[in-house]
C-alpha cells in the first residue's frame, strides 16, 4: 500500500488590538507518506512478515517569545505579548520504519504477531517548546522524544 497526503494552509486570527497575527497551528503545510508491504514466508506461506513506513513533515508552529528582561525581574517566565506568534519554530520532520512477522495457525483462527516499530529513526531533532529557566536565567529549548524502539506482541484467537 501507499498514500500520499499533503495540505498547504494559512492561520491568521485578528486580536482584539486589531491586528492580524499568525496562530500557533500556521505551519503552512503538512506531508504525510506512508507505504507498506506484506510477504507470505514459510513452506505453506501462510506466515506474513510485513514492512511499513512513515514520514511526516510540516512547517514550523509560531509561538510567542520569552521576554527575557521581564522573566529574570519577575522570578517567572513572561511572554511578550506585544509580539505574539511572531517567532516560528524549525520544520518537524519524523520517519518511522516497522517490521513485523505474523504466525498463523494452520486453522487460520488463531495467531501470534509480532512486531518492531522504530520511531524517528533519523533521531532528528524536532523542537517542542521555548520555555524560561529561573535557576539559570535563561531560555531553554524542550525537544520532543527522540529515537525510540517500540516492541510488541499480540495472540488473536
Amino acid at each position: 500500500y501507499c498514500l500520499l497526503t499533503t495540505s498547504l494552509f494559512e492561520s491568521k486570527y485578528k486580536g482584539s488590538d486589531g491586528i492580524e497575527r499568525n496562530s500557533p497551528f500556521n505551519t503552512g503545510y503538512v506531508l504525510n507518506i506512508l507505504g507498506g508491504k506484506e510477504f507470505k514466508v514459510g513452506k505453506a506461506r501462510k506466515n506474513v512478515f510485513s514492512i511499513d513506513t512513515k514520514f511526516t513533515t510540516a512547517g514550523g508552529r509560531y509561538y510567542t517569545p520569552v521576554d527575557l528582561d521581564a522573566s529574570m525581574d519577575a522570578g517567572y517566565e513572561i511572554r511578550d505579548d506585544a509580539n505574539a506568534f511572531s517567532q516560528q519554530y524549525d520544520p518537524y520532520l519524523r520517519l518511522d520504519v516497522k517490521f513485523g512477522f505474523k504466525i498463523n495457525s494452520k486453522t487460520k483462527k488463531r495467531f501470534h504477531q509480532f512486531y518492531i516499530d522504530l520511531q524517528n529513526v533519523t533521531n532528528h531533532t524536532n523542537i517542542f517548546a521555548l520555555e524560561y529557566n529561573r535557576v539559570t536565567n535563561s531560555v531553554n529549548q524542550k525537544d520532543q522524544i527522540g529515537f525510540s524502539p517500540d516492541f510488541g506482541y499480540k495472540y488473536q484467537f
